[in-house]
Formats: structure tokens, sequence, C-alpha cells
């Protein structure tokens, strides 16, 4: 694996995809006012976890001239990565026969849907643990990453499906009031995970702490500090939870756009974050 700019585009789709289908599964009824809405989401996130698959096998300057090696992965059941993949071929399977059922205007059984989801969910805390596993960056090698991932993946999936439901669900037909606690939660858990995730880097003690604290410096005030100041923490936190805010206290009366800038916003600091914290990250042998 060659750990460049270009993985953040496997990580995002991957868990942004996994959780799409989760919040298409929570939040779309099974009344047929829902089925383009659920549709939608379960087609998006399909698309871009497949994607995110397609980026991986391919991946950069490694992956590129063998391909192969993607499906030789499953011979090795000791690597995070075979088990990343057999989570997203299972994942993508199940919604795909979901897509499916939907166009042919059949009831998805509800235990796929839950099958698939804890899958999706299951791709999603992979795509943190793939890093964690990596030991020579002090700033991915930890259990804290993983859940910080996650709730990243959780949030973009929000907006994925949020952003589908609203142009495809009938007018004056809104998502189910819970989601909008979660657009205000989400961010908060992230911002938790985040300081969290500098704090257990910054403390890193032994050889590893040089390269530990120069990763932190990099984010903060180096050479990735736009993407993270600009692309996670502005674009990405502040904003969408300020629209949300005001989505939630105006109810009917905000303004149509504000949905759509906050899920945008949200997709936005999704990639940067895993972009920036890709791209900071000094390894030991460097």
């Amino acid at each position: 694996m060659v750990w460049d700019g270009i993985v953040a585009c496997d990580l995002f789709f991957a868990g942004m995809g996994a959780w799409t289908f989760v919040f298409a599964v929570l939040a779309a009824g099974r009344d047929d006012a829902s089925r383009k809405a659920k549709l939608a989401g379960v087609a998006v996130a399909f698309v871009a976890v497949a994607l995110g698959a397609l980026i991986l096998a391919v991946d950069a300057r490694g992956g590129l001239l063998n391909p192969l090696r993607y499906f030789n992965l499953l011979g090795n059941f000791g690597s995070v990565m075979t088990w990343g993949v057999v989570l997203i071929s299972l994942f993508l399977v199940g919604a795909f026969v979901c897509g499916v059922l939907l166009v042919l205007k059949r009831n998805v059984p509800r235990a796929l849907e839950v099958v698939t989801a804890v899958l999706g969910v299951g791709v999603s805390l992979y795509t943190g643990v793939l890093l964690s596993t990596a030991p020579a960056f002090p700033l991915w090698n930890l259990a804290v990453l993983p859940v910080a991932f996650v709730v990243s993946a959780a949030y973009t999936g929000y907006a994925a499906y949020a952003l589908a439901a609203r142009f495809t669900l009938p007018s004056g037909t809104a998502l189910p009031a819970w989601t909008g606690k979660v657009a205000l939660v989400l961010p908060v858990l992230e911002v938790v995970a985040l300081v969290a995730l500098l704090v257990v880097v910054s403390a890193t003690t032994g050889s590893a702490a040089p390269y530990a604290i120069q990763s932190v410096a990099n984010l903060l005030t180096g050479s990735n500090a736009v993407v993270f100041w600009g692309g996670v923490v502005a674009a990405g936190l502040a904003a969408p939870f300020a629209l949300a805010l005001v989505r939630t206290r105006k109810g009917e009366a905000a303004p149509s756009w504000f949905g759509v800038a906050e899920a945008v916003c949200i997709l936005t600091g999704g990639f940067a974050f895993r972009y920036a914290v890709i791209m900071a990250a000094v390894p030991m042998f460097a």
C-alpha cells in the first residue's frame, strides 16, 4: 500500500457509502412514498463503496501496476486488509440485492437490511483500523483513530442520505425528526474524538515521540494546517453545525438551501479529515 492522498478517497467513499446505507434503512419508511428515497440512498451507498473498493484495488503507484493483488488478499486472513475486502464484498452484495428488490418494488426483508447495515458499520470501522495497524506512523497507530473515523463516516453518511432524500422524497415530506438531533450530536462527537486523537498522539513517549509531535504540528500549524482548520474544522464541523442549529430553531422558516449547504460542508470536511490525517503523518523511518 502506498500511503498518499489517493488513499483518502478510498477511506472517504467506503465510510460515507456504508453509513449512507445505514441511514437509508433507519430514516426511510417502508411505504411507497419513501421507496424512492431509500432506493436513492442504497444506490449512493453501493456506488460509493464500490468506488472506494476500486480505488483500493488500483491504489496509487502500488496497485495500479498489479490490481490482481487485491483479490490475492482473500487468502490471507491474518491481514486487516483481507477482512476489509471481505466486509466490502459482502456489503456490496447485500446493498445490490436490496437495490434490485426496491427497483422491482418488492419488500426488502428486514433481516437483509439489518445484516447489510451491520456490515456497513464494519466497513467504516475497517477504514480506521487499516491505518491504526501501521506501527511506523504514530499519528495512526492508536485505538482512538478508528472511533474518530466511524463517527466521521456516520456524519458524512447522514449528509449523503439527506441530499439523496431531499431530491427524491415527495414535496412537503421531511426526514424523521430524530435526524435533526443527529445533525447536532454527530459533529460534537467528532470534535471530541478529534481532540482525543490529538491529545493522545501528543502524549506519545519513547522513540516515537518526535514523529508524533511533528505529525500533530503538521496538522495544526504546518503543511496541512489549511486543510485541517479550513476543511475539517471550519467547513466540516463549525459551518454545518451552525446551519443545523439554525434549521432546528427556525423549522420550516429556514431557507431551503441550508440543508444542501450543510450536507456539502459535511462531505467536504469528511474528505478533508482523512486527507489531512494521511498527509500529516510522519513515519518513524523518515
